[in-house]
Formats: structure tokens, C-alpha cells, sequence
């Protein structure tokens, strides 16, 4: 089950007539684990949600680095000691007046965190910042049945999107989750992290400044949020995904989490018509995976760089390459927009990794049925792409060795295998690939009585398949089959024998 805990803390807005002072001070810590229990299936995005929500909180959030900690891929008693110093840190720094940022992006069940096999009760993160020297906090959980996870004494909810604090001075606890008590949430390839942790980050930076003046509210931030991650779960296999918002809050003013108009380097989307938009680098990887623009122009804070921005009609897509400044404004007008035929691609996941490799030990039915089982190991490049069937490439070396048992005739076998098939996305993260492979097999006998030795080359035709499970980063588990015919050349001719295959080892995905 995935989980993102989010404490972000948040902004009030002074009286119109008050004499200029320097705003709250804010503190962020930040924690992301994509390794949960044994039994967990392991997360491709936990840490990075972490990493790309203390990245807003940088850039528009006004989180001083000093005054924030990342900690990521740690077990339980290491946060427990970054939570301790953090704490320390605000006993002798904060002041009232300041707000509070803690996100956690992990496995979690039964209110507990999955951490690198250990466990930490929510409630310890919930008894901080209840004890937390500062005015607001705002704890958002973005993990499955969060509406059960976290809860303080005095919360008042708020069913669906209506959200309406307008209180100065502002002091007390909010918190958001991301699903009901008996809900999944969920990640998405497609947005490269959770969903509702997705759709926060663009609300934070711009999407939800519904009002236009360069701020996101609270309200602003959990409307969009609840909105977007109900339509993007709403057809899933997990189920429908529905934020949640519980707050007790003193005061009067907008509660104010980012403000994207006071970045650096910004992004004005300048067409007034509404519409789903999406952000990629130039590499290819989801920045804002997908965001959803009102009527009239929005400004998204981005860092500088160059990035791919993408809309759709029915039938194209209108799309441009932006370069975003580091010290101004980029505008992105209609004239700047070219059509693009939309690709046939499936429904499910998102493409694979373009290169694979995989590498281990691997074992072999005998071309010579009186020898014992070959082994040895096995080499195999893939290359991928997107397609409606066949869309992998593969070219293998097997190397194995076997002996008679007799003890007096050894040989070795170096195979070569090319092939080509389809590959897709079956569940979660695992994939799958099958196809037809040609090949060749040059065996090389000898007898150690005598030295005699003999080289043969055997042609082969088959089939392949194979499964690929990331753990971890670039790395997963993956699985080679092979079984074919191979001629093999005898005293008597030409025979034909079936060759079976099997490699078990570490893969890498670039």
C-alpha cells in the first residue's frame, strides 16, 4: 500500500493596514521510503514524491534549505532520530507565528509506516507536530485507508471538495488524506508518482490559482487536488481514490501554501480556452504529468530548462518546446503550438525502460541427451519501444558447460540468440515479454584422456519470454525462458532436438 505523508505548513496574510514585516517562518521535513515490508510490493515513486514536494516547498513554499531535512530510503529508528534533532532544531529556532512541513512517502497499514522492514506508528509523527512549537501545521496522508491513519482530538471534517478558511492569525492543525479508511492510493507511471501527491504539486505550483493572484490557498490547493485524483482513479482497478480534509483552525485570513507568481523562473500558458495540459523534459520524463488549466492564462513556477508542453483535442495533439529562463518569464502562446498525430499506444502503464540488460547464472537441457545438465550464465540486451504489438528486441549469449557421466567427454556450449516479440506492463511494476528467437550454438567437445576435441556449430529456432520486477531504482529481478529446436550434427547426419533454457538474475533498466 503506498503511503505519502505530507505535513505542509502554510502562510496567513496580514492585515491590509499592518506595517510591512518579514512573513512566518517556515520549517519542512520531508521522509521517502520505497521499501516497505517483506511482503510489500516495492514502490517506484515514495522517494521521489518526497524529493519533488520539498522542491516546491523550495522554490515557492519560502522553506529556507536550513530549516529543512530530507530523509530518504531509512528505516524506522532513523527517522525516529531525524524527527528528534528536527525537533530540537524548532524548540530553539521557531517562534509563534511559523508553520510546519513534514511529508512521508512510504508503505503503510494498520496506521503504521513500512520503512526498510521496520514499522513507525503514525501517531508518533501526529504527537509531533500536535507538540510542534508553531502556529499551523497542515498533515496531509497519502496512503491507502490514510482516512483511518492519522487523527487529532478536536478535528472537525469536510465532506468533498468544500473547503472555505478565511481566518488572520491563524493558528491550529489541518489535516488531508488522500483516501477514505477503506480506500487504496494509488501510484501512476503515467504521472510518474502518486496520484494525489501528483496533483498536489501542480496545484502548488500554479494549477490552482483559480483566482489569479499568484498565491494557492488551501482551498484553492485541496479543491484541485480532490478534484484531479478523483477523476484520474476514477476508472482504476484499485477504485475510486477520495481525498479527505479535517481541520481545527483558530483565526481569521487565507491560509496560503505557495506562491508561484514570486518564483524565479515561471511558465505562462497565454490561451484562454480550458483544457488538460502536460509538462515533460526534454529527456522524456513527466514534470507535471498532467494538469488541468481553467479559462483565461495560467503561470506554472518551474525550474529553468527546457521542457516539452502538450495539449489534446479529439484526434491530435498540439504540442511545443518551451525554454524556460533562469530569471524571468516564458510565454506559451497558440501560434507556438504544432499538431501531432496522437500514437496508438495501449491504455495500461506507461512504456517500458528503452534498454534492459539482464545477467545470471542459467541451466540448459543437453544437446547430447546422455550428457548431464548444462550450466553456466546468460547475457541479454533488450531494447524497447512503444508499439501496439511487436515492440522488443533482444540478442542473448548463453555460455554452459556439462560433462558425460562417464567423466571422459566434457563440453562446452556458446550460445547466440536474436529475437523479437511484444512486451507489456501486467501488473504494477511487473512486466512481461514474449517472442521468437533464432540462434546458433557452437559446442566444443574433448576427451581429457586423449585431448581429442571437436567443434560443431548447430542452428536453432524457438521461442522466448521473460518477466522483469524493478526492486529497486535501475535494478530488478528478472526471469529468461527459452525452449526451441536446435540441429544438432550427428555421425549419421542432421537430428533435430528440442533445447530448453532457463536464467535467473539481476536486471538493469536504463
Amino acid at each position: 500500500m503506498t503511503l505519502a505523508l505530507l505535513l505542509a505548513a502554510v502562510v496567513a496574510t496580514q492585515p491590509a493596514t499592518a506595517v510591512a514585516e518579514a512573513g512566518p517562518r517556515r520549517f519542512a521535513l520531508a521522509v521517502g521510503n520505497n521499501q516497505g515490508s517483506r511482503e510489500d510490493v516495492v514502490l517506484r515513486f515514495a522517494e521521489r514524491d518526497a524529493r519533488n514536494l520539498m522542491d516546491v516547498l523550495y522554490q515557492v513554499g519560502d522553506v529556507r534549505r536550513e530549516d529543512a531535512v530530507l530523509v530518504l530510503g531509512h528505516d524506522a529508528d532513523t527517522v525516529r532520530q531525524a524527527v528528534s534533532r528536527f525537533e530540537r532544531h524548532l524548540l530553539a529556532q521557531a517562534r509563534q507565528g511559523d508553520q510546519l512541513f513534514v511529508y512521508v512517502s512510504s508503505h503503510a497499514d494498520a496506521g503504521e509506516l513500512h520503512l526498510s522492514g521496520t514499522n513507525l506508528p503514525l501517531q508518533e509523527l501526529v504527537r509531533f507536530i500536535e507538540r510542534a512549537p508553531v502556529s499551523v501545521a497542515l498533515l496531509v496522508v497519502d496512503s491507502c485507508q490514510s482516512g483511518e491513519a492519522v487523527r487529532l482530538k478536536g478535528l472537525k471534517p469536510i465532506p468533498g471538495v468544500l473547503v472555505s478558511v478565511e481566518r488572520p492569525q491563524l493558528a491550529g492543525r489541518v489535516i488531508i488524506t488522500a483516501s477514505a479508511a477503506d480506500e487504496a492510493a494509488q501510484e501512476s507511471d503515467a504521472l510518474g508518482g502518486s496520484v494525489f501527491t501528483h496533483h498536489l504539486v501542480a496545484a502548488l505550483r500554479g494549477a490552482a490559482d483559480v483566482s489569479g493572484d499568484g498565491r494557492v490557498t488551501l482551498a484553492e490547493a485541496y479543491t484541485y487536488s480532490y478534484a484531479r485524483t478523483v477523476e484520474s482513479s476514477l476508472l482504476s482497478r484499485a477504485g475510486t481514490q477520495h481525498p479527505s480534509f479535517h481541520f481545527d483552525l483558530q483565526g481569521k485570513g487565507d491560509l496560503v501554501l505557495s506562491s508561484p507568481a514570486r518564483a524565479s523562473s515561471l511558465l505562462t500558458l497565454a490561451i484562454d480556452e480550458p483544457g488538460d495540459w502536460t509538462v515533460f523534459t526534454l529527456a522524456g520524463e513527466p514534470f507535471l504529468g498532467n494538469l488541468r488549466k481553467g479559462a483565461g492564462t495560467a503561470t506554472l513556477a518551474l525550474p529553468a530548462g527546457g521542457y516539452i508542453v502538450t495539449t489534446r483535442g479529439e484526434h491530435t495533439a498540439l504540442t511545443a518546446r518551451v525554454q524556460v529562463p533562469d530569471a524571468g518569464r516564458a510565454q506559451l502562446t497558440r501560434a507556438q503550438l504544432r499538431p501531432q498525430r496522437l500514437d496508438s499506444t495501449g491504455l495500461k502503464g506507461s512504456p517500458a525502460p528503452a534498454w534492459r540488460l539482464h545477467v545470471g547464472p542459467s541451466v540448459g537441457r543437453p544437446l547430447v541427451p546422455s550428457f548431464g545438465a548444462m550450466v553456466g550464465g546468460t547475457a541479454m540486451l533488450q531494447y524497447t519501444w512503444t508499439a501496439a504489438w511487436m515492440n522488443v528486441l533482444s540478442a542473448g549469449v548463453d555460455v554452459r558447460h556439462g560433462r558425460h557421466p562417464s567423466g571422459n567427454l566434457r563440453q562446452n556450449d556458446h550460445t547466440l540468440r536474436l529475437g523479437v516479440g511484444h512486451d507489456a506492463r501486467v501488473w504494477r511494476s511487473l512486466r512481461l515479454h514474449g517472442g521468437v528467437e533464432v540462434g546458433a550454438t557452437l559446442s566444443r567437445q574433448w576427451q581429457p584422456s586423449n585431448g581429442e576435441k571437436t567443434l560443431a556449430l548447430h542452428p536453432s529456432l524457438g521461442a522466448a519470454a521473460g518477466a522483469w520486477l524493478p526492486v529497486r531504482g535501475p535494478f530488478a529481478v528478472s526471469l529468461l525462458v527459452n525452449a526451441g529446436h536446435t540441429w544438432v550434427r550427428a555421425e549419421t547426419g542432421t537430428a533435430s532436438t528440442v533445447s530448453l533454457g532457463a536464467s535467473l538474475g539481476v536486471g538493469f533498466t536504463h
